[in-house]
């Protein structure tokens, strides 16, 4: 079967590959696993904090289709296992610090033709990539701005960060502001992101690391993913938990 790279964080069709934290459960694995999904585990940064190391939104971030740029000392073994489905691996200019907002070089959300972070601790080598592939970048103050947002289509967005909502509605984004979701796990910290918590794994499937009823606002989330056609996935029991996002890697040409 031959496949296909996908958008950043917007999949056509059911993915086959997906990058996800090595501290996802096995409940989660094997969920994903039912959906025909292969994952690549990340492996532990050895900059960050136990808490966020082996999130994939903190070691990389995928600029355009097929490439991404990475933070250094980023394990190999991701990298290799990147390199063997077809991407193109920048290494970022930015070596990662233990402590906010030093950690958050690589944190970039990028929705459709848009990209919201914080320029000023952005790695110089993600801000040129974006310019170069013709995305538009919408600063934010918010230094975790990919775990901050959840990426519904290349036309929404749901986040608890009322500057990225204000940013998105200016990109004209549909954006959902919701309330901090106090029910997201995140271990060392109060709470987790929903965008570090979830994932899209096809068009119209979104992905979330627990079960998606235990969100403080489950009924508006809900309310707006089906106004997009968008159809939640609780991958596991009890609450979510913030695990630095899925990102989507690779599709079948057909969708199949």
């Amino acid at each position: 079967m031959e496949l296909a790279l996908v958008s950043p964080y917007l999949p056509s069709g059911r993915i086959k590959k997906a990058v996800l934290s090595g501290d996802a459960s096995s409940e989660i694995i094997a969920s994903l696993a039912d959906y025909g999904i292969e994952i690549i585990k990340t492996e532990k940064h050895p900059v960050l904090p136990n808490g966020l190391a082996k999130h994939a939104d903190m070691q990389m971030v995928n600029v355009c289709r097929g490439v991404f740029v990475y933070a250094p000392d980023t394990p190999e073994n991701t990298l290799s296992s990147l390199k063997a489905i077809g991407y193109e691996l920048i290494e970022g200019a930015t070596r990662l610090k233990s402590r906010y907002p030093f950690d958050v070089a690589y944190n970039c959300a990028i929705v459709g033709k848009n990209a919201f972070c914080n320029p000023r601790y952005t790695d110089p080598t993600v801000l040129s990539m974006l310019d170069k592939c013709g995305i538009r970048i919408f600063p934010v103050k918010q230094g975790y701005a990919k775990c901050s947002t959840c990426i519904i289509s290349e036309e929404a967005i749901i986040t608890a960060d009322s500057k990225i909502h204000e940013k998105a509605l200016v990109a004209g984004l549909d954006s959902l502001l919701i309330r901090p979701q106090d029910s997201i796990i995140l271990d060392g910290y109060d709470y987790g992101f929903i965008g570090g918590a979830t994932g899209l794994i096809s068009e119209n499937e979104l992905a979330f690391f627990g079960d998606f009823i235990t969100l403080n606002d489950n009924i508006i989330i809900g309310e707006f993913l089906n106004k997009h056609g968008i159809k939640p996935i609780s991958l596991a029991k009890g609450n979510l938990v913030d695990l630095g996002g899925l990102f989507p890697l690779c599709a079948s040409y057909n969708g199949q």
